[in-house]
C-alpha cells in the first residue's frame, strides 16, 4: 500500500514537472576582439585591460574582450579592413587615423600646427558634438566608428643628428622624416626642411646612415625604438598634441541597443585616463632617459615657430575639412 502510494506521488511529480516552462538556458557571452598595433605593458595595453574590465562588469559577463596587442592582427590599414568587414569588432590607435577612410578627412584637422593648447582641449573638442558628426558621417560611408577619442599621447617634436633646433631658421635645409600627412608635411616644408617620407621602422637606420637628419614624432613613438642612441638633439617643438581613438566595427556597432553602446563609450573614456596617466608618467621619465643618453634637450622658442606657421590651414580649408573647422576650433578655447 505504502509502495503503491509513492509511486502515485512520483508520477505526480514527474508529471507536473513535464507540464512546467523549463527554466531559460544561461545567455553565452560574446567574446570580442579588440586590437591594437601598441606593444605589450604599453600605456595604451594598459588602458585595455581596464576597458575589458569596465565591459565585463557592466555587461555582467554578457561580453567578454580579448586583447590583442603588437600588431598581432595586423597594422592600421589591416585593422580598418578588418572592421570594415566585421571580422574585428575594436581597435585602438591614433585618433586621426581615421583620416585614412573615406569620410574620415576632416581629422586631418589634428594636424595643424599649435591648433590645440593643450591635449586636454584636444580631448574636449575631439569629443564635442560637432565631432561626432563627423563620427557619425564617416561610420555611414566608411564602415568603421570612432566612438571616443580619449587617451593623450605624447606631444610632437623634432628629434636630429644636428643642432640644437632653437628657431625655425636651424630647420632650413635639414632632411626630416615625417609621416606623409599633408598638414605635416606642409608644416615642415614651410620652414623650408627637406620632407623626407618612409616607414617608422626605417627610421633608426636612416638616421644612423646619415639618409636622414631628424624625424617629426613624440617620446610615446621615440624612445622606445631608441631613436637616442643615434639622435643627439631633441626639440621640444610640441607643436601638435595627439589623441588616441577608440574605433568599431559599424556592423557590430549598429547591432547593439543603446545601453550596450553606452557600456563600451563608459570604458572607452575610463581607458583613455589610463592612457594619459601613464603617458604623462612616461613623458616625464623620457626627459630623463634622453640626457642620460647623452641628447641634448631644449625647448625652443615655440611662440618663433607658431608665428612662422600661422596660416597654414588656409590651403586645406573646404578640402580636407569643412571650411570655417580651425576657427572654430581656437575660438572654443580663447580667454580660458
Amino acid at each position: 500500500m505504502k509502495r503503491r502510494q509513492f509511486t502515485g506521488i512520483a508520477g505526480a511529480t514527474l508529471a507536473a514537472t513535464a507540464l512546467a516552462p523549463a527554466a531559460p538556458a544561461l545567455a553565452q557571452a560574446r567574446n570580442l576582439k579588440m586590437a591594437t598595433i601598441a606593444l605589450a605593458n604599453s600605456p595604451w595595453h594598459k588602458a585595455l585591460l581596464t576597458f575589458k574590465e569596465v565591459v565585463e562588469a557592466d555587461s555582467k559577463g554578457r561580453y567578454t574582450v580579448t586583447i590583442y596587442t603588437d600588431g598581432q592582427l595586423g597594422d592600421i590599414s589591416r585593422l580598418m579592413s578588418q572592421m570594415q568587414l566585421g571580422t574585428v569588432e575594436f581597435s585602438y590607435f591614433g585618433a586621426p587615423s581615421l583620416s585614412f577612410v573615406k569620410g574620415g578627412e576632416v581629422m586631418n584637422v589634428a594636424y595643424v600646427p599649435y591648433l590645440f593648447k593643450s591635449a586636454e582641449w584636444a580631448e574636449r573638442i575631439f569629443n564635442n558634438d560637432e565631432f561626432q558628426g563627423y563620427y557619425e558621417k564617416a561610420a555611414e560611408v566608411s564602415g568603421v566608428r570612432m566612438f571616443g577619442a580619449w587617451g593623450q599621447r605624447s606631444p610632437r617634436a623634432v628629434q636630429s643628428t644636428k643642432g640644437p633646433i632653437l628657431k625655425p631658421a636651424d630647420l632650413k635645409g635639414l632632411r626630416l622624416r615625417v609621416p606623409a600627412i599633408p598638414a605635416l608635411k606642409g608644416t615642415f616644408e614651410r620652414l623650408e626642411a627637406q620632407v623626407v617620407p618612409m616607414g617608422m621602422l626605417e627610421i633608426y637606420n636612416a638616421l644612423s646612415r646619415g639618409a636622414v637628419d631628424g624625424q617629426d614624432n613624440g617620446f610615446d613613438l621615440s624612445i622606445p625604438p631608441r631613436f637616442h642612441e643615434v639622435a643627439k638633439h631633441w626639440s621640444a617643438t610640441d607643436h601638435v598634441h595627439e589623441l588616441v581613438g577608440f574605433f568599431a566595427s559599424e556592423r557590430f556597432w549598429k547591432s547593439l541597443p543603446a545601453d550596450d553602446r553606452a557600456i563600451f563609450s563608459k570604458a572607452a573614456k575610463q581607458a583613455g585616463a589610463v592612457t594619459t596617466a601613464l603617458t604623462k608618467e612616461f613623458d616625464r621619465a623620457s626627459v630623463d632617459t634622453l640626457k642620460a643618453a647623452g641628447v641634448n634637450y631644449v625647448i625652443p622658442d615655440r611662440e618663433a615657430f607658431r608665428a612662422a606657421t600661422a596660416g597654414l590651414e588656409r590651403e586645406f580649408e573646404g578640402k580636407l575639412w569643412p571650411a570655417g573647422l580651425v576657427e572654430r576650433i581656437r575660438k572654443a578655447q580663447e580667454g580660458q
